[in-house]
């Protein structure tokens, strides 16, 4: 993308600035902690598993591609919607199998509508709450158009697609809060590797998710932009990814207790406000580009 090929020369000149918050970029020299064996490469042909978390400022889209099926999480802000449109066009996906709004934010459903009347949608996937805006409004009035029941989750799912199993795992509460909370959470395992896509999740939601899961992840999409909370250090050390991904924008980068915290624990972390971040995985060799 065009976007992305100026943010990569923008980045180099941030190199430096980078390395002294902690951020470790695209290199292969950093010390990793992780609960399984990683062997990165530069890049995999026809990978079965290809994830794309989309660089569209402080919000969440993030394209899980596995093989002939397509699972999208989130869906960013409704100013970015055509983006998110283009880059399933880009990669000829007119069906999505799973459709999965973690929460009602609007950086998260605000292109939902959009989406929904473009692209074809077998399983739509929300929390179960109602959340008063103009985004949620649309995201209502398109999957009405489109007769649409969406799954309102309560129950964790589990599925498996080409190989790769996918668990959905929902809010363990009725009422939160803060609407971040109340996130669902995805879980991705593929031969050696698994991912965390873990929404907005803020401390109490965190709290619940790491108390009834003790499972180690390959890579963790921080929740909430790379804010920090109480249970930020909890959440990386019980889960002890080797690699992270912070969706965020030039205007709003992630807090800098974050960043010493994935430092702390040796997590190579990848920005979205560099540009587009791909990972792909054949199950053996994993890789991430730009």
């Amino acid at each position: 993308m065009n976007k992305n090929k100026i943010k990569k020369i923008m980045s180099i000149a941030m190199t430096v600035v980078l390395l002294t918050m902690g951020i470790q970029g695209c290199g292969n020299n950093s010390t990793v902690q992780s609960g399984s064996k990683v062997n990165e490469v530069q890049d995999i042909n026809n990978a079965p598993v290809d994830i794309t978390i989309m660089d569209i400022g402080k919000a969440d889209c993030i394209l899980i591609k596995l093989q002939d099926k397509a699972i999208m999480i989130d869906t960013g802000l409704n100013k970015t919607g055509n983006e998110v449109l283009d880059e399933l066009k880009e990669n000829n996906i007119n069906t999505l199998d799973y459709l999965i709004l973690t929460h009602m934010d609007k950086d998260h459903i605000g292109g939902a509508d959009k989406v929904i009347d473009n692209i074809n949608i077998y399983n739509l996937i929300q929390a179960d709450y109602v959340k008063e805006s103009k985004q949620y409004n649309q995201y209502e009035e398109s999957i009405k158009e489109k007769n649409i029941t969406p799954i309102l989750l309560h129950e964790k799912i589990t599925t498996e697609i080409n190989g790769a199993e996918i668990n959905i795992y929902p809010a363990q509460k009725n009422y939160y809060e803060k609407s971040n909370d109340y996130s669902i959470i995805v879980e991705l395992k593929y031969g050696e590797y698994s991912f965390l896509f873990a929404g907005d999740a803020e401390d109490e939601r965190i709290k619940e998710f790491v108390s009834s899961n003790n499972n180690k992840y390959t890579f963790i999409k921080i929740p909430h932009h790379g804010r920090y909370n109480d249970m930020s250090e909890e959440l990386i050390k019980s889960t002890s990814p080797s690699y992270a991904a912070i969706t965020c924008s030039e205007e709003e980068m992630p807090n800098d207790k974050m960043i010493d915290i994935l430092k702390k624990y040796n997590v190579k972390t990848y920005l979205t406000s560099d540009g587009e971040i791909e990972i792909k995985t054949d199950g053996k060799d994993i890789s991430f580009n730009r």
